[in-house]
């Protein structure tokens, strides 16, 4: 009897656990300097496209700008200032910043969700469950066009959804003609920069590898 009540205290707290590691949502555009506290790593710099689990904490500067979506409320937050903001079930929280809010498609959030990390690709890079997302190359490039016509000029989040379902469908050339594209508008966005630097050698990686 005592072993099995054992056991099912340490079932528990290992599926506590993992829900307190479990990613959230996703950085998706950072300005000035942002620090993220983990309960796993500590405190260290955050860098964009970095994902986010539940009880993370990021410390903003005084000139700091975050932008961060969350995967299952599909909600995307803009902080700025200094400041605190914990990583919470959907949402961010602070006692002393107000973040701009928006409303994503599901489709986007869920997306992003497969943003691969620097040196990661395939299987060992992001989840490739198809039914989620686009079906074909048109309809993500359709969903891609709508998302930014809608998006402000200097959010470069569309850029990411684009690029990481052209990875998953394996579209290693179109997605760098993709990249090439976003290359010309550096002078107008010089925001995708973040992404041309982090999707680069991703495609480039995951093109070698096929």
């Amino acid at each position: 009897m005592w072993r099995w009540m054992i056991g099912v205290l340490f079932l528990g707290w290992a599926q506590a656990g993992f829900a307190l590691t479990l990613d959230v949502g996703m950085l998706t555009q950072m300005d000035g300097k942002v620090e993220i506290v983990t309960a796993k790593e500590g405190k260290h710099p955050a860098t964009a496209f970095l994902k986010v689990a539940l009880g993370d904490k990021l410390v903003l500067g005084r000139d700091a700008r975050v932008q961060i979506v969350y995967f299952e409320t599909s909600r995307q937050e803009a902080w700025k200032g200094a400041g605190e903001v914990e990583i919470g079930n959907g949402e961010g929280r602070s006692s002393s910043l107000q973040p701009e809010t928006r409303k994503l498609p599901p489709l986007v959030a869920r997306q992003l969700a497969k943003t691969p990390i620097s040196g990661q690709h395939g299987k060992s890079g992001m989840v490739t469950v198809r039914s989620l997302s686009s079906d074909t190359v048109e309809s993500l490039e359709r969903q891609y066009t709508e998302f930014r016509e809608a998006a402000a000029n200097g959010d470069t989040t569309p850029e990411v959804f684009l690029l990481t379902g052209l990875l998953e469908m394996k579209e290693f050339e179109q997605a760098q003609t993709v990249l090439e594209g976003l290359q010309a508008r550096l002078s107008t966005t010089p925001a995708l920069a973040v992404v041309i630097s982090h999707f680069d050698p991703l495609v480039k990686e995951a093109a070698a590898g096929q």
